[in-house]
């Protein structure tokens, strides 16, 4: 029915009601007939603008136990349920669970199974009436209550950071009560204190839930545990700790005769190292594999794997060692005769002395294989005349090898013609 037919029934009724009072005042039989007329007419506006709906509720409704018997327990979980009702549509938006209990009523039943019917009470919400229920009975099954102690253990779950110990966890108590049906507490083997101990480093006290567990370790449900949690302490110890140590090289041999090592690098200079607390105390290094030099005239350059010992274990892998060798730098003393070059055609030179000490310098290894005649030194007689002057000697030595000093520096140099 649409908005105005709907006003316009209102329009109706209250013109009807007007007129009936009017007759009423003045013929008091007809009061009783108006009144039906009226009440009749409202439930008919009332119904069109908010009409009565018929369906399923769209939830389940959880069915619960009542009268229970003394030392009797409901061993079976009992299903939830749909029904049937019949509301005013303004009333179907906010309707919850809450608005309805269902239950069963189990006064007189004894340890057994058996189909039970459901009732409906009507809760909060008014003109709601309930036209069917689904199912309209329920199995319940009853037995005797018993209750038991049990053993308390704890569970663990999650993972200690690296390093860590649990050493200790223990419940506050030893035992717990589990109550229930018989054949559900028969299948109790103890009561599990789980605690997690993702993360932990420090000591904890945790109160946590019990839970009735069976041999192979699943949950019991449907029992009750006393007292319901417990508390369990934890505690951890350090078993591994970490140090940065430094790397040492360990370098053996000798180079060739000559050379000498002047360094050794180690890249990286350092590691990180985790191990038990009594190992590390006792290590100030790390050292690293031997690298061999023996008759090496180069640089050597090595990479080679860090070793740790046994129950440790270093955060990289490997390092690289480069030693640096070098020639041994000496000095050595020859006397060499000094050659005039530049001489006029006609001219005879005569040197005094006849020789000069050079003092060399360089690798010991070039100085001790430096051949006799290796070493030159001249006089240029080429500006000379006739006669006696002094002249500079110029000594070349090999490539490698520096001239420190000259003795004497000049010489006599005479010229004459033969």
């Amino acid at each position: 029915m649409g908005g105005g037919q709907l006003s316009a029934g209102v329009r109706i009724v209250l013109e009807l009601l007007n007129r009936a009072r009017y007759h009423v005042t003045r013929t008091p039989g007809l009061a009783a007939v108006s009144l039906l007329i009226g009440v009749a007419l409202w439930v008919l506006v009332t119904d069109a603008e908010n009409p009565t709906r018929t369906d399923l509720v769209p939830l389940g409704i959880p069915v619960t136990a009542a009268n229970i018997g003394p030392q009797l327990v409901v061993a079976n979980a009992l299903p939830s349920l749909q029904i049937r009702i019949s509301a005013p549509a303004d009333r179907w938006d906010r309707l919850t669970t809450d608005n309805f209990h269902a239950f069963v009523d189990l006064n007189g039943l004894g340890p057994r199974e058996a189909q039970v019917p459901v009732r409906i009470e009507v809760v909060g919400v008014t003109q709601v009436r309930v036209l069917e229920v689904v199912p309209s009975t329920v199995p319940v099954t009853l037995e005797e209550l018993v209750t038991k102690p049990v053993k308390v253990s704890s569970r663990i779950v999650g993972t200690l950071p690296r390093g860590y110990d649990l050493t200790t966890v223990l419940p506050d108590r030893a035992t717990a009560d589990v109550s229930g049906p018989k054949s559900l507490v028969a299948l109790v083997s103890e009561v599990s204190a789980t605690v997690n101990v993702t993360g932990l480093t420090t000591p904890l006290d945790q109160t946590v839930a019990l839970t009735a567990t069976a041999e192979g370790g699943g949950e019991i449900r449907g029992v009750t545990i006393r007292p319901a949690t417990s508390k369990v302490s934890m505690a951890v110890r350090q078993n591994i700790l970490g140090r940065t140590l430094p790397l040492e090289a360990d370098v053996g041999g000798q180079p060739a005769p000559g050379y000498r090592i002047s360094g050794v690098k180690v890249t990286p200079t350092s590691t990180r190292v985790e191990g038990p607390i009594d190992l590390l105390q006792g290590l100030d290094t790390l050292k690293l594999p031997r690298v061999d030099v023996s008759g090496q005239q180069a640089d050597v350059r090595s990479t080679v794997r860090i070793t740790t010992p046994e129950g440790m274990a270093a955060t990289i892998p490997s390092a690289t060692v480069e030693v640096t060798i070098v020639p041994i730098i000496g000095s050595t003393v020859v006397s060499v005769a000094p050659e005039v070059t530049g001489l006029r055609s006609g001219l005879v030179a005569r040197v005094s002395p006849g020789s000069v000490s050079v003092t060399l310098e360089g690798p010991l290894a070039r100085l001790n294989a430096l051949a006799p005649t290796a070493v030159r030194a001249t006089i240029d007689a080429s500006s000379m005349a006739p006669g006696t002057a002094d002249g500079r000697v110029v000594v070349v030595a090999p490539e490698g090898v520096t001239v420190r000093e000259v003795q004497p520096a000049s010489v006599s140099v005479t010229l004459t013609r033969p």
